[in-house]
């Protein structure tokens, strides 16, 4: 990738991330010190995510795993995707900024580490998402994550639901969704929206997958084991949905007009990936689910309260950081990395991040359209001398 180009994209990506970051803005929680462990592992992805691309790519190419990941239920999608412009190019931002603001402070070395991991970003986007786009936002908001045998078939998998049902349905779904938050951390990466699909002039059909539930093998986190087992390891629910409009972010986050649509459910279909294959489950397994997921959040919340903050960060941003893992599985590699900390972030940012929760380089999204006009894009370009 040469710098000119290199530029043309991190330009693209900075103006992304702008608006998602302004849109949601800092983090915050009871439990967790969300917004200081998201910076220990940005800075954390900037010493290791090298090495992990490094070695996939000898395995595959990215354009494959974009290509192959166009499925339900899959472990790359457009939030895990984004990962790697969101984790590694902060680290980047923040590394630099540490060093008076000058690209020309990352030593050689490290700026051909970056492109690399720029040029296999953009492969592996490019090649998920249609018409060859980076991110969600350059699609007018959709994020249409299969090709069409996928939606036809999930169609005919559909089953009508009353609205008692779907109020029942949206209810476990709910909780579902908080216990897999908080096994993240309180981050919302065991879950992916995508669509619309439409169906007719009326109805369209959305997804919102949930991933890595604990089934009794192996955890996804040392924590992630609890006494309560959940049915499957995931499980996707298909809803179509009468007149009601959606949209889609960066994150794979969905936002409907009407908000709550609860009572424009008209269909659902339940479904696990076990391996290669997709298998259709009944409606009453949300009973399961809906149990795994209640007491699961129990054991969760009791453990979390007892750690202090040090830990809290450790396993903060070791949980965002085995999100790479998700690309290892790829290959099936993932057993040969350390997916602890790096000595740098445990030496030097988890200390720092002990005693505050901001990082200064994150300013650099927050600026005004004037400042970043003067100064350049929030994410430092590649000097191009």
């Amino acid at each position: 990738m040469n710098i000119k180009h290199a530029n043309k994209i991190i330009a693209h990506v900075s103006e992304t991330l702008d608006a998602q970051i302004n849109k949601r803005g800092l983090l915050e929680s009871q439990l967790f010190p969300v917004t200081a462990y998201i910076c220990v592992s940005f800075y954390n992805a900037y010493d290791m995510l090298y090495d992990i691309l490094k070695k996939i790519s000898e395995k595959t190419t990215p354009e494959k795993m974009g290509k192959e990941s166009r499925k339900i239920l899959s472990e790359l999608q457009a939030l895990t995707i984004n990962y790697i412009p969101l984790y590694y190019f902060e680290g980047r931002m923040g590394e630099i900024h540490r060093k008076g603001g000058d690209p020309r402070a990352e030593s050689e070395e490290k700026r051909e580490e970056s492109l690399f991991v720029l040029d296999f970003w953009e492969r592996l986007a490019s090649s998920y998402h249609l018409d060859d786009k980076l991110f969600v936002s350059d699609l007018n908001n959709k994020n249409i994550a299969l090709d069409q045998p996928d939606i036809d078939w999930t169609i005919q998998q559909l089953q009508n639901v009353e609205i008692d049902e779907a109020k029942k349905l949206k209810r476990y779904m709910t909780n579902l969704e908080v216990f897999s938050f908080l096994d993240e951390c309180e981050a919302r990466a065991k879950l992916c929206d995508h669509g619309p699909y439409p169906i007719n002039d009326e109805e369209i059909l959305v997804f919102r997958e949930i991933s890595h539930l604990y089934d009794g093998g192996e955890p996804h986190f040392p924590w992630s084991k609890t006494k309560t087992k959940a049915p499957y390891k995931n499980i996707a629910f298909a809803l179509r949905l009468k007149n009601v409009t959606a949209s889609f972010d960066n994150f794979a986050t969905m936002e409907t007009e009407p908000k709550t649509f609860n009572d424009r459910i008209t269909g659902v279909a339940l479904m696990t990936r076990i391996g290669d294959k997709i298998k259709p489950l009944e409606l009453d397994i949300l009973e399961e689910f809906n149990d795994y997921a209640v007491n699961a959040q129990k054991e969760l919340y009791v453990k979390f309260s007892q750690w202090d903050r040090r830990e809290k960060l450790i396993a903060g941003a070791y949980a965002y950081c085995y999100g790479y893992a998700r690309y290892s599985n790829f290959v099936g590699i993932t057993d040969e990395f350390d997916w602890s900390l790096t000595d740098r972030t445990m030496e030097k940012y988890i200390p720092e991040f002990m005693e505050t929760d901001f990082d200064k380089g994150i300013t650099r999204h927050f600026r005004t359209p004037r400042k970043k006009k003067k100064e350049g894009p929030s994410l430092y370009l590649f000097p191009e001398e």
